[in-house]
């Protein structure tokens, strides 16, 4: 498990630095275990691009996002901006996985 230190404990600018590294190198790892979590949803979902879109929680999830980050002090716009792009991604992974079965499926008929 990587240990943190506080921002404050940081005694230079190569150790705040690597601090930095160490949170994106986790931040990296997050993304892909989320990936993991969005490629498996597709199997509970039906098979049609609405139903992979779902709107109403895309627009709930960047919505929440960014307001969680402003609780922490983040600019709401740019979080939101982030969050919007990712699942923006994550939705094309699901259009991409869903078209695949459907193909698949078409090959085994």
């Amino acid at each position: 498990m990587v240990t943190f230190k506080k921002a404050e404990e940081c005694k230079s600018k190569d150790d705040i630095r690597q601090q930095i590294d160490l949170i994106d190198h986790e931040l990296v790892k997050l993304f892909a275990k989320r990936t993991e979590f969005v490629r498996e949803i597709v199997k509970f979902k039906e098979k049609n691009p609405d139903a992979i879109v779902a709107l109403e929680r895309k627009t709930h999830v960047i919505k929440q996002r960014a307001e969680w980050a402003e609780k922490f002090g983040l600019d709401k716009v740019v979080y939101e901006q982030i969050f919007r792009k990712l699942v923006e991604h994550n939705i094309s992974i699901e259009m991409d996985l869903m078209e695949k079965s459907i193909k698949q499926k078409k090959n085994n008929v």
